[in-house]
C-alpha cells in the first residue's frame, strides 16, 4: 500500500483481509498484517500472524509478531510469540519473547538477522 507521502510505500501497512486464502510467494515492503490463511512464503519488513491467522511455510521479516498458528520455518530479527499463539517449526531470531500460554514446539537458534541468511 502506498500513501501520498510515500508512494513507494516502503513503510506502508498491508493487510489481508480475514477468510483470505494465498499460496505462494509474497513480498511486502513494510508491515503485512495476516488474519487469513498463507502458505507458502513471506517476506516483509514486519509480519504479524494475528489470532485468526493461519501460515504454512517460511516467514522472512525483521519483526515477526505471532498471535494465530504458525508452522515452518521463522527466519527473524525480533520474533514474539504472543499468549494466543500455536507454533511448530524451526526459528532463527535475533531476540525472542513467548507470553505465557503459548504453545511451542520447534528448535530455536538464535542468531544474527540476514534477510538473506539461509538455514543451516
Amino acid at each position: 500500500m502506498a500513501d501520498q507521502n510515500n508512494p513507494t510505500g516502503a513503510n506502508g501497512r498491508s493487510h489481508l483481509g480475514a477468510g483470505s486464502r494465498i499460496t505462494g510467494e509474497l513480498f511486502f515492503p513494510g508491515t503485512v498484517e495476516l488474519p487469513g490463511y498463507v502458505k507458502g512464503r513471506v517476506e516483509a519488513s514486519a509480519i504479524v500472524i494475528e489470532e485468526a491467522g493461519e501460515v504454512e511455510g517460511e516467514l522472512h521479516a525483521a519483526s515477526v509478531a505471532i498471535k494465530g498458528r504458525f508452522s515452518g520455518q521463522v527466519m527473524g530479527g525480533k520474533v514474539r510469540l504472543h499468549a494466543s499463539a500455536r507454533v511448530t517449526g524451526e526459528f532463527f531470531y535475533e531476540s525472542l519473547s513467548i507470553e505465557s500460554g503459548a504453545e511451542i514446539e520447534g528448535k530455536f537458534k538464535s542468531r544474527p538477522y540476514d534477510k538473506d541468511a539461509k538455514p543451516e
